[in-house]
């Protein structure tokens, strides 16, 4: 039976976080959807968070027997998705009761488009520290080039915000399951094919920042996010600006996580004789304890700053909305 949308929940050891993003899915506003949940490979509570929402015959478990990836999970329920778009949900993070209604009209007032993305609450420290993109920020839409998809200085998505027109996986296949942290090669290559994309410039989920995330493994992320690159159809020259930007954001990242002794090899690696006259090399010589210093301050600063009680409106709503399933994570811990 063909619905609206087909909700793809890959999933790892994240018993408590993933019983909140399925309440997400179950809270929506439009109820037109099926919800996958693949299990991979899971050693913790998760096929019990899973069984827990077996009355509701839209939630179906894929389970793999051993740690098979994201992208590959992924590929298991495209198999057999049956919605007119697939959209994505990181078990680690969480929807709004607005979204899937938000991107059906979205996908009403555009319908040429194929690739849907939305903004983001981020959620950090235990309250909401900003938004994925500024609203007002210039954002491409239509048919654009495949390398748009790569970083976030032209389309500022991730995963969890995505909807794709199911016909497209279809036409150009699916998740590549030997990138193991990124997802980016799959929309470069739709991009690329002329996939067309609208944005939704409203925040319609919250988006977790912690220590946990694929997003850490820098090295992997290089390497997967060159992949990307190379199905991008990119121009040589672009290809090298975008190579030199993803290496110095990768070294930045590093030394903010106070790992500066990883960034000056993988600068000289990636960049050669520039790599010593860029920004990035000239601080990752600070000694370790003053970097782990800053970022303890830059912690501190963001508490104070976000606050509860004197944020926006707008971020006191959406964390007034999911604190009750904050809530009884720390419960069941």
């Amino acid at each position: 039976m063909i619905v609206e949308f087909t909700v793809i929940v890959p999933t790892y050891n994240r018993g408590r976080m993933l019983r909140s993003a399925l309440e997400t899915v179950r809270g929506q506003k439009l109820q037109d959807w099926e919800c996958f949940v693949v299990d991979d490979g899971s050693t913790d509570e998760t096929p019990r968070v899973i069984q827990s929402f077996s009355a509701d015959a839209r939630f179906r478990l894929i389970r793999s027997e051993k740690n098979e990836g994201m992208n590959a999970s992924r590929n298991k329920a495209l198999r057999l998705a049956q919605g007119r778009f697939v959209t994505f949900l990181d078990s680690d993070d969480l929807w709004l009761p607005e979204r899937l209604f938000a991107f059906q009209e979205r996908a009403q007032s555009s319908p040429e488009a194929g690739f849907l993305f939305s903004n983001a609450y981020l959620l950090r420290f235990g309250r909401i520290v900003g938004t994925l993109f500024d609203p007002k920020r210039d954002i491409p839409e239509g048919v654009v080039p495949g390398w748009y998809a790569i970083g976030e200085s032209r389309l500022p998505y991730v995963t969890t915000n995505v909807a794709i027109r199911r016909e497209a996986f279809e036409r150009w296949g699916v998740f590549r399951t030997e990138m193991r942290t990124l997802d980016t090669e799959l929309f470069a290559r739709f991009l690329a094919r002329g996939l067309p994309v609208a944005a939704v410039r409203r925040p319609l989920s919250v988006r977790r920042m912690h220590e946990g995330q694929l997003t850490v493994r820098y090295a992997e992320n290089f390497k997967e996010g060159m992949i990307a690159l190379d199905s991008s159809g990119a121009p040589e020259n672009v290809r090298r600006d975008i190579r030199e930007a993803a290496a110095c954001e990768m070294a930045l990242y590093l030394i903010k996580a106070g790992r500066p002794e990883e960034a000056r090899p993988f600068l000289l690696e990636t960049l050669g004789d520039k790599a010593k006259s860029r920004p990035e090399w000239k601080l990752s010589l600070a000694p370790r304890p003053i970097l782990l210093a800053l970022k303890a301050l830059r912690a501190l600063w963001l508490r104070l700053r976000y606050l509860p009680l004197f944020s926006p409106p707008d971020f006191q709503e959406a964390l007034q909305a999911i604190a009750p399933l904050l809530d009884q994570e720390k419960v069941s811990h």
